[in-house]
């Protein structure tokens, strides 16, 4: 069986997708942080800014999670 290499400072194979979907619980992980922080930005209250970036951030990757994976119906 022959194996497919890339040589040292080569991006041969190298492919977005499969960057994305090994390095998808980091990705997350950020996005969990940064859309709740980005959403509540726009409101000035800060009770309003935890509780709605909140629900704003995890309906964002509640889709983002059901666009990106097989999901049986």
């Amino acid at each position: 069986m022959v194996e497919k290499t890339s040589d040292n400072l080569s991006f041969v194979g190298w492919k977005f997708s499969k960057w994305f979907t090994g390095n998808w619980s980091t990705i997350k992980e950020i996005l969990k942080v940064g859309v709740p922080f980005f959403a509540s930005t726009f409101f000035l209250d800060p009770m309003y800014q935890q509780f709605i970036g909140t629900v704003i951030g995890k309906f964002i990757l509640d889709c983002g999670e059901f666009y990106f994976k097989k999901v049986t119906l």
